[in-house]
């Protein structure tokens, strides 16, 4: 009988001890974790003679095997007493995951180069990612994303038919491009800049509009959120120029009026305001923008509540307060939890500008629950300009002092670093 719950999935697998050793120091490399595991290391794990492990490489198991530490060195028996962790659908899940991975692989290394079938299935990964995107943490996603970039550069780099480089080109942008997404939640400004600067490369190439659109909202959204307003509105304004499509200027010019409006410029902010209040009534869910790729309705209505927030003022706090709540009327249950967030913080920011702080504390509060894994860069810098507020009335509203300690904690632990 297996000692562990990691000896039984090890046990259960194809892969051999050195092979899952490799597995897991290549997760660790590309989460940027500073642990290895070594065969005799993973032995005394499966024996359960190790009760604990630091903090980094209990993360980097966790992203292996699914389970967190304590689990995979508990006894088998007592965690199916517990909670259904090693249920036959768990098995087969776990089964069908490894297997179609495996599959994918085969049919990527294709028999005699890149082919149909082959550019078929690396569109069908990018589109699963850029789906996985709005329901995963992005530090989750960071190890699949770079195992797709890396077959797609090894077959740029290989001898390749004429016609199917604009495809590859594509698919090794939007590759790019969603790890500089990802990079950016986690709030690595330079490596976001740099895999957003390959993804523009590969865009040139392959002369995709809503591709390039992407590259550039994301390194306005670095700069954004590094305070960098005119780079911000710089890339916003160059990506801008060159799009003719609803999406595209929808998410450009939404971009573009939160930079404008964050450095002062009024006018230029409701200019671009309107630009994309006009593209939002047009624009329509288009296939070739696969998950977040695809701007959604309600991030370009929470955009435009924080370019009435950074304007100030009566007037606008009240246009913040309508158009956070549209966001909210847009938004469903399904829609990802950082959305949500981000359109109750900017209702929260309006309504303590209004004057209300019960109604923004009321608004916080629902924040506050985010779990560690989605507390992104936007998410902290939100709640952080939240809580300067909330501090500034602390005095005069008792309910804002007890909130302003339980964002503190919020803020302490973040996406980037989070803690099992």
């Amino acid at each position: 009988m297996p000692r562990t719950v990691l000896e039984q999935l090890v046990r259960q697998s194809e892969r051999s001890l050195p092979e899952w050793c490799a597995h897991f120091n290549a997760t660790a490399t590309q989460l940027r974790e500073d642990a290895t595991l070594s065969e005799r290391q993973l032995r005394r794990w499966m024996a359960g003679n190790v009760p604990y492990a630091r903090a980094s490489s209990q993360r980097v198991a966790r992203q292996v095997w699914k389970l967190a530490f304590d689990v995979l060195v508990s006894p088998p028996s007592s965690v199916d007493s517990l909670e259904p962790v090693l249920s036959t659908h768990d098995r087969l899940t776990q089964e069908i995951a490894m297997s179609t991975e495996d599959s994918a692989r085969w049919i990527k290394r294709g028999a005699g180069g890149v082919d149909k079938n082959v550019l078929d299935q690396l569109h069908a990964d990018v589109a699963n990612l850029a789906g996985q995107y709005l329901v995963k943490a992005p530090l989750e996603l960071i190890p699949d994303l770079t195992s797709l970039r890396r077959d797609v550069f090894d077959m740029l780099d290989a001898r390749q038919r004429p016609r199917y480089l604009p495809d590859l080109y594509l698919i090794a942008g939007q590759v790019c491009a969603l790890m500089a997404h990802a990079c950016a939640d986690l709030g690595r400004a330079y490596d976001a800049d740099t895999h957003a600067r390959t993804a523009w490369f590969a865009a040139d190439y392959a002369e995709d509009q809503h591709l390039r659109a992407y590259v550039r909202w994301v390194q306005a959204n670095v700069a954004y959120w590094s305070s960098d307003y005119g780079r911000a509105a710089q890339y916003a304004k160059s990506g801008l120029a060159d799009m003719t499509d609803d999406s595209t200027r929808l998410r450009l010019a939404s971009q573009l009026a939160r930079a404008e409006a964050a450095r002062g410029d009024e006018r230029a902010a409701l200019a671009a305001l309107d630009v994309a209040m006009d593209a939002l009534g047009r624009v329509r869910p288009a296939s070739s923008e696969p998950g977040v790729m695809y701007f959604d309705p309600g991030k370009a209505r929470y955009y435009a509540a924080e370019v009435h927030l950074a304007l100030g003022g009566r007037h606008h706090s009240q246009l913040a307060l309508e158009q956070a709540e549209a966001a909210l009327d847009v938004f469903t249950d399904s829609s990802p939890k950082e959305f949500l967030a981000a359109a109750e913080l900017d209702a929260a920011q309006a309504h303590l500008a209004l004057g209300d702080a019960e109604a923004a504390a009321s608004r916080v509060d629902q924040v506050l629950a985010l779990p560690v894994e989605l507390r992104t860069t936007p998410i902290i810098e939100r709640v952080s300009k939240a809580a300067e507020e909330f501090t500034a009335v602390a005095g005069r509203a008792r309910i804002t002092r007890e909130l302003t300690d339980r964002i503190s904690l919020f803020t302490a632990y973040t996406a980037e670093r989070s803690k099992e």
